[in-house]
């Protein structure tokens, strides 16, 4: 023998660093951009679990911990396994996933603007600034019990399918509200803000980690009432309404992601 473990005694060492939760299965069916609530045991809820890379919000839900998991847009109909990991359990589970229709929007722009050299740049460093944005941690758990940022008739839902002169653009990742400038806009729960600004394409914009990598975004803004690293309160003031950025009149975009993918942010309200 030279002292070299048998890689089939290896292997038997490195399955069991790891404990594998078994793989549940939900009888109940869920649409891209639902939220699903997955019970932990004692063990499971002193770590952290992630989602493809992604850390996945964790919350207390009558004294019972929680992972607060945001279907992907993008997830094909059928039965989909999903695998969240941590250093040292891995959990799986299956849910069924149903095809859902969505609105299609058709928006026709007379003149296209075309963006110069510089205002490329502008986007792309704009794009790693939210990036960047969203990798900053609140450990706090999290409200997830929303309420509606702002009073209006819904102008957008999430998933709508938008055409641009007829070509397919990217789906709608929030829900939009109609009314008049200036109108008042609350934080839907309290959290940390994350970044401000006024890019390209939002506007002026809030970001707001609610706790947990729970995040609001809102886009559009005419004024920005908080700064970076305010500790905001539910239902505190943040701005006002606007038409900045990429907008076609007054009114709120307000998205939310959840293991960073956007979700309906109404599966947040009355949950």
């Amino acid at each position: 023998m030279d002292g070299k473990i048998p890689v089939l005694s290896r292997l038997l060492i490195i399955s069991l660093l790891f404990v594998l939760s078994g793989n549940a299965y939900s009888d109940r069916d869920y649409s891209p951009g639902d939220v699903i609530f997955i019970s932990l045991n004692q063990s499971e809820s002193l770590v952290d679990f992630y989602y493809e890379g992604n850390l996945i919000t964790k919350v207390l839900k009558d004294d019972q911990s929680y992972l607060l998991f945001g279907v992907p847009y993008y997830t094909k109909k059928g039965k989909n396994q999903f695998i969240f990991e941590s250093k040292k359990i891995i959990k799986e589970m299956s849910f069924n996933i149903l095809k859902k229709k969505y609105p299609i929007q058709r928006i026709e722009i007379k003149k296209f603007k075309v963006k110069t050299e510089d205002e490329y740049k502008r986007i792309s460093k704009e794009r790693s600034q939210i990036i960047q944005a969203k990798k900053k941690m609140n450990h706090e758990f999290p409200d997830y019990k929303f309420i509606i940022p702002a009073q209006g008739p819904t102008s957008g839902t999430y998933g709508t399918v938008r055409y641009y002169n007829g070509k397919k653009g990217n789906y709608h990742n929030g829900h939009d509200i109609a009314a008049p400038l200036g109108t008042h806009i609350h934080a839907p729960s309290s959290g940390v803000v994350m970044l401000t600004g006024d890019y390209y394409y939002n506007g002026k914009f809030i970001m707001v980690n609610h706790g947990n990598n729970l995040i609001s975004m809102f886009l559009h803004l005419d004024d920005i009432a908080v700064k970076k690293d305010d500790v905001i309160k539910k239902g505190q003031f943040i701005g006002t309404i606007g038409t900045t950025g990429l907008s076609t009149g007054p009114h709120l975009h307000w998205s939310v992601l959840l293991n960073n993918s956007y979700i309906d942010p109404l599966k947040l309200i009355n949950n």
